[in-house]
């Protein structure tokens, strides 16, 4: 079942060139699925009620067009067939009858204090699912060994990154990501995927490792404990 949400673009989620962030298009997806689950169940706040929470593993995205201030949207976001410990759900904007970007991530069912997973089919949702979407982005982020990543800064993790799990959340990494790359102002993220590994708690330094390779930025974040954060891959026009 796709639920939809309409939304008008606020200023305040453009860049200097005008197009809207990558952050803020995954906000309007992600929102969109706070609501179905906050309408059909479980919602969010159930959940964290049980000591549980919905912690993202990983997502890509596909931007096709850029969107800009004032821009009417319809965010729809739908779950997929999922078995284990895997929630499979997709994404889809549109301006008018215009799709504008696409996006598939896997979710994972967390212990908030054990950390534990929890197996798919022992949640009990309120809506059916839908046919996942197939993007030309690869579904896993890949990393050649050949491809030597280099050190290209640090991120301090602050207050304003944190959500209610108490670390970075998601929706902030395609920002924090593009601040590294070169010259970005005047270009647009067209491609993304993240893959998820270790979280990043307030106060935590991350080691931020890039490379570009054909047209490909290839990124991997570093914990201070050795721990990989994030692995990605994007894609600029």
């Amino acid at each position: 079942m796709k639920w939809s949400e309409k939304y008008r673009i606020n200023t305040h989620d453009c860049d200097p060139t005008g197009f809207v962030r990558a952050s803020l298009i995954l906000r309007y997806m992600q929102e969109t699925a706070n609501m179905q689950m906050k309408h059909l169940g479980p919602s969010n706040e159930e959940l964290r009620e049980q000591g549980k929470a919905f912690l993202l593993s990983r997502i890509n995205m596909s931007l096709y067009h850029p969107l800009f201030a004032g821009d009417e949207i319809e965010a729809f976001s739908w779950g997929c067939e999922s078995r284990g410990v895997s929630f499979n759900r997709c994404y889809q904007l549109r301006r008018g009858g215009e799709v504008i970007a696409e996006a598939a991530s896997v979710w994972g069912l967390v212990g908030i204090e054990d950390h534990k997973l929890y197996k798919i089919e022992d949640i009990k949702f309120g809506f059916d699912v839908d046919e996942p979407l197939e993007l030309d982005s690869p579904r896993r982020v890949h990393i050649p060994r050949e491809l030597n990543l280099s050190l290209v800064g640090e991120r301090t993790i602050v207050y304003s990154d944190l959500d209610g799990n108490n670390h970075m959340n998601n929706t902030n990494y395609p920002d924090m990501l593009c601040d590294f790359v070169p010259d970005m102002v005047g270009r647009r993220v067209i491609s993304l995927g993240i893959s998820f590994a270790h979280e990043a708690r307030l106060g935590e330094i991350l080691k931020v490792y890039m490379a570009e390779s054909d047209g490909e930025y290839y990124f991997r974040t570093i914990r201070s404990d050795g721990q990989v954060n994030v692995e990605a891959i994007m894609m600029l026009e």
